[in-house]
C-alpha cells in the first residue's frame, strides 16, 4: 500500500472518530493555492481545521511529531482563506489528530488546540 492510500485510511479513521464524538465533517481534503486541510469539522458552533497524521510503524515517532512549523503556517493560511471565502465568522481551533496504526488496533490521539494563528 502507497502513503497516499495509507494517509487516506488514517483520515477516514480519524474522520469516524470525530463523528463519534459528535463533531459534524463539514469537508475532507480541502485543498487551495496556500495549503492544505485534511478535515474541516464543526461541533457546538466552533470550527475545526485538522491536520491528520498516520504512521504504520513508530521507527519515525508519534504522528503527531510530523506537523513542522512549515506545515502549521501552510494550514494557517488555508484555514484563514476558508473563512474569508465561507464568510465565517465563528470560534476556530488548529487541531491535530494523530493515528498510530503500529498496533493490533488504531490508536487515535486528538489534540483541540495543537497550534495558534500568530
Amino acid at each position: 500500500m502507497n502513503n497516499r492510500f495509507k494517509g487516506i485510511e488514517g483520515e477516514e479513521i480519524a474522520k469516524k472518530h470525530l463523528m463519534d464524538q459528535g463533531y459534524s465533517v463539514l469537508e475532507h481534503g480541502f485543498r487551495c493555492n496556500t495549503g492544505e486541510i485534511d478535515l474541516i469539522a464543526k461541533k457546538g458552533g466552533e470550527i475545526y481545521f485538522i491536520e491528520v497524521k498516520t504512521r504504520w510503524s513508530d521507527t519515525f515517532g508519534n504522528p503527531l511529531e510530523a506537523i513542522t512549523p512549515f506545515k502549521q503556517k501552510r494550514i494557517i493560511k488555508a484555514a484563514k482563506l476558508y473563512l474569508a471565502k465561507n464568510r465565517i465568522d465563528a470560534c476556530c481551533h488548529l487541531s491535530a489528530i494523530g493515528v498510530d496504526m503500529s498496533k493490533d488496533e488504531p490508536k487515535v490521539e486528538f489534540i483541540e488546540d495543537a497550534f495558534e494563528i500568530n
